[in-house]
């Protein structure tokens, strides 16, 4: 479904991401992982457009994302959800009104269609009842789970999560995480930032290792966490798994 083919993305002195190539298969999960700075986020603001890198190509169902092409670009775009670390709800505009807002201009829903999704959506995280509050009203779990519904109303064929919970309280990331693994039984393709190591061992069907902006080790999730293979891994695995 997702093909990225040796993309290179520079932050002045920095390469961010150096080579990486990587597919995401249709209703497969897979956590992308590693230390902090490794990556990880600018390789999925990359599939997403977020990010141009340098050099490669990045690919959605044989399609090539390519920002020259105005209107292939922005459809390809529209068939993936992207949910921030930080949650990017507009704080002067109801919970509903930030899930209707992208229905109507961008899928030319009518507000009342547009209204009956994002009540849907609501529901399905638990929300329906927040529906007329300001996002200063909610917390952090909640305000994750609405940019989730958020996403979720725009039909993704795939969800890119950056980081989702790591701006949360501890306790409210399962909240989250749940909502997350709700998703997963469902069959949707998922790409998930995360530090999350026991969601990725659940969840994940593939996990993939960065290090220094480049893959260092890719396997299932069960024999990545079981066994890894290189010393990098298993280092990494030693200091967050305790």
């Amino acid at each position: 479904m997702i093909k990225v083919e040796h993309i290179v993305k520079q932050f002045k002195d920095l390469k961010a991401v150096n080579d990486v190539s990587l597919e995401i298969k249709k209703g497969e999960i897979v956590c992308l992982i590693g230390p902090s700075g490794s990556g990880k986020s600018t390789v999925l603001r990359c599939i997403n457009g977020l990010e141009k890198p340098e050099e490669g190509c990045i690919y959605l169902n044989d399609q090539l994302l390519d920002e020259n092409d105005k209107e292939s670009y922005a459809q390809l775009r529209s068939q993936m959800g992207f949910v921030f670390q930080h949650f990017n709800l507009f704080p002067h505009m109801t919970v509903l009104k930030n899930l209707t807002l992208a229905q109507i201009q961008v899928k030319q829903r009518s507000e009342e269609e547009a209204q009956k999704i994002a009540c849907e959506y609501l529901n399905r995280v638990g929300l329906l009842d927040k529906k007329d509050e300001y996002p200063s009203k909610l917390s952090g779990g909640q305000k994750q789970r609405v940019a989730i519904a958020r996403s979720l109303c725009m039909n993704p064929e795939i969800m890119l999560f950056d980081e989702p919970t790591s701006a949360l309280d501890p306790e409210v990331v399962i909240e989250v995480l749940e909502v997350m693994q709700e998703l997963a039984k469902e069959g949707m393709t998922m790409v998930v930032v995360t530090h999350e190591m026991g969601f990725a061992r659940t969840v994940a069907d593939r996990v993939i290792f960065l290090e220094d902006g480049q893959i260092v080790e890719e396997n299932t999730s069960e024999e990545f966490f079981s066994h890894p293979k290189t010393k990098r891994a298993q280092d990494f695995l030693n200091k967050v798994m305790h």
